[in-house]
């Protein structure tokens, strides 16, 4: 008894002053050092990336700071109930960062603007949630559907479709062996689940604690000196946005043969744009299970799809007059938003999106929306009246 009650005074004596110690460093560099907890983003042991319920902070992406609240539902912009008002038209969004719009105001974002719009059309009212995740595809995006958008019955889901990197996404999920919503793989392990929670506990320290942040930060400056010294590729810098508009592919890979478009297999387009490649066999797959399963949620499934700034010039139609061929005989509503900005000129397009970033700018939401709402206008007004 004697024995055990000195181990625990010793334990006591031992922690005390460690504690101590560890609450005046945490003071002094809250005091001497700039703390700003920023982490919005949270790790689901399925999607992988998502947004943390109940936070706001900011994100940064090439050198634009964005700053960023999240409500209870973990969804960017104003909480929905989830169960509906009588007779409200609901709209269920998915998609990337570009719709996302991490970097604009909810309500000036397409869907925000969408909503305004529709609900000065429709007496009873319209609601659209964004359900948007930044750096996901149709992979995750049909991952967000069953888990979280049908629990809100939505009349109309509508996929943002980018093809800006939709299909990069979802054969690089493919390929890394991430549980596929394709196979009904929503049971999530228990070492998966405490692999996850490590990570948000992570998450949860840099929010919290100013000396584990600079901690971290200081550890992940010295890991790049070594990296600098042992390492002579890691100093090799990516393109610059300039040098990627001034460099980014012709899609010399389309010829012209009898006033029809076909594919030039000697030069150095990418083949993951045409309907022969992995990539899009994946994704065709994808939405057909979406198509399923909004209809399961007595829903219906529209595709609108859009390019990013990069993309609006020297951009082949064949791929959008193939992905509007393959939505058609699907009977899948679709529309084709990439129209609206390809006959820009170069001074006008570039208003539409962020200086150095290439995502729509308050412009370019606006303009997105406001060039779209006819279409789902008409879409409302079949199914609702």
């Amino acid at each position: 008894m004697i024995q055990k009650l000195t181990k625990t005074k010793i334990f006591i004596f031992l922690t005390i002053p460690f504690l101590t110690f560890l609450l005046i460093m945490e003071w002094g560099v809250r005091a001497f050092w700039e703390f700003e907890p920023n982490r919005v983003l949270c790790y689901h042991p399925v999607m992988g990336r998502s947004y943390c319920p109940n936070t706001k902070g900011y994100l940064t992406e090439n050198k634009v700071k964005m700053h960023i609240k999240v409500n209870a539902g973990g969804l960017l912009g104003k909480a929905y109930p989830v169960n509906r008002v009588p007779g409200k038209y609901r709209i269920a969004l998915l998609g990337d960062s570009f719709t996302s719009g991490e970097a604009v105001d909810p309500e000036s974002k397409f869907s925000g603007v969408w909503e305004k719009n529709l609900s000065n059309k429709i007496p009873t009212g319209v609601e659209v949630i964004n359900f948007g995740v930044g750096g996901t595809g149709t992979w995750q995006q049909l991952q967000m559907f069953h888990i979280k958008a049908r629990k809100y019955k939505p009349d109309l889901t509508v996929v943002a479709f980018c093809w800006c990197n939709d299909i990069g996404n979802n054969i690089d999920k493919f390929k890394s062996g991430s549980m596929s919503p394709l196979l009904n793989e929503y049971e999530v392990k228990w070492y998966k689940r405490l692999q996850v929670k490590r990570k948000n506990f992570n998450k949860w320290l840099w929010n919290n604690s100013a000396l584990y942040q600079f901690t971290r930060t200081r550890y992940n400056h010295l890991e790049h000196y070594f990296k600098r010294m042992f390492l002579p590729d890691y100093m090799k810098k990516p393109a610059s946005y300039n040098e990627k508009k001034q460099n980014r592919p012709l899609y010399t890979k389309i010829k012209i043969a009898n006033n029809k478009e076909t594919k030039d297999t000697t030069s150095i387009f990418d083949d993951l744009f045409f309907f022969d490649s992995e990539g899009w066999d994946i994704t065709r797959k994808l939405i057909l299970k979406l198509k399923q399963e909004v209809q399961e949620n007595r829903g219906e499934l529209a595709v609108i799809h859009f390019g990013g700034l990069y993309q609006y010039r020297n951009f082949p139609t064949l791929p959008l007059k193939q992905f509007d061929t393959f939505l058609e005989s699907e009977g899948i509503s679709h529309f084709n938003n990439f129209d609206l900005f390809v006959k820009l000129e170069e001074e006008l397009l570039n208003k539409n999106f962020i200086p150095n970033d290439g995502h729509f700018n308050e412009i370019g939401h606006r303009h997105f929306a406001d060039f779209s709402t006819g279409f789902l206008l008409n879409l409302i007004n079949k199914n609702k009246f």
